[in-house]
């Protein structure tokens, strides 16, 4: 081999040393990768959409949504809160400012129908993540229930056949509602009292959010119970409550309830609920009418983004 062929042999190979580096050098090729958003921003679409149902993407709701009402920022707000069940509804408005049902200062307004009475409240409202405490006048107007005599004690058949004025009443209510995470679930808690007006002297009234006959004016009441949380999110719960109301003006008139709490959660808007909290101890021999069944059925929420 002569030297110009060693030469040319030479300057090939450093060549393709050359282009084989090069190539390892060069970026792949790859797709363009969308920008991700700055965090609590939600991409902008031109509305939200419902959130009514989960979808297939997230289990808990659509991701387009904020995952939770506490996800947003604090601001000026309009909401309400519709429940519908089991021969009840319940629609909440609210105006105020903070997080939606999450925390939050204002004002709201609630009627309430129910197979037995129509009432209306209207008050005021701080809700915290573990403390919701309201205060307000309630005011009933009864279906069917009367104002009762004066009687150490009554029984169904007494309280829906009385013949006297169709009662009606004004109760002025402080509540304060705790929800304290501990363990796998939350200890719950409700402490209220009642101030009833509008019932002629003398008489009683059956209360009909309470659920107790009345001596007014004064009516207190204490409730503790365990609520255990479920699902991937923890977002469901389940539990057991007891309570005790007194209304001090009766003679013993201690009221003790107990029974299970139950709440799915299908998406920030849905929820399920029910409660079953029966008469255990009671002076009166009512029945189920005794009881805190307040809940069974659908809970939908609604706020300004």
């Amino acid at each position: 081999m002569n030297a110009r062929t060693l030469r040319l042999t030479f300057l090939a190979r450093v060549t393709a040393i050359a282009v084989v580096g090069a190539a390892r050098q060069a970026p792949a090729q790859t797709e363009p990768v969308a920008p991700v958003p700055p965090p609590g921003l939600v991409p902008s679409d031109t509305q939200p959409p419902l959130g009514f149902l989960p979808t297939p993407e997230d289990a808990l709701m659509d991701p387009r949504m904020a995952r939770s009402w506490g996800a947003a920022p604090a601001r000026m707000f309009l909401s309400s809160t519709v429940d519908v069940g089991f021969v009840y509804a319940r629609p909440r408005v609210a105006a105020g400012y903070g997080k939606p049902f999450t925390s939050w200062a204002g004002i709201e307004a609630n009627p309430i129908v129910t197979s037995s009475a129509l009432a209306v409240y209207g008050g005021v409202r701080l809700e915290l993540p573990y403390v919701d405490l309201r205060f307000g006048p309630r005011y009933f107007s009864a279906f069917n229930h009367t104002y009762l005599d004066n009687l150490p004690s009554y029984t169904r058949l007494e309280l829906e056949t009385s013949n006297g004025t169709q009662a009606r009443a004004i109760t002025y209510e402080a509540e304060l509602n705790l929800s304290i995470p501990a363990g796998p679930g939350d200890i719950v808690g409700r402490g209220s009292i009642s101030y009833v007006t509008g019932v002629p002297d003398g008489q009683n009234v059956f209360e009909e959010t309470l659920h107790v006959v009345v001596r007014p004016p004064w009516v207190w009441r204490g409730r503790l119970g365990y609520a255990l949380r479920l699902g991937a999110y923890k977002q469901h719960s389940i539990g057991l409550i007891a309570e005790v109301l007194d209304v001090p003006k009766r003679d013993d008139s201690i009221t003790v309830r107990a029974g299970p709490l139950v709440r799915f959660v299908l998406s920030r808007r849905v929820e399920l609920r029910a409660s079953f909290v029966l008469p255990v101890v009671s002076p009166d021999t009512i029945g189920i009418i005794g009881g805190d069944f307040a809940e069974l059925g659908v809970r939908y929420r609604w706020a300004t983004e």
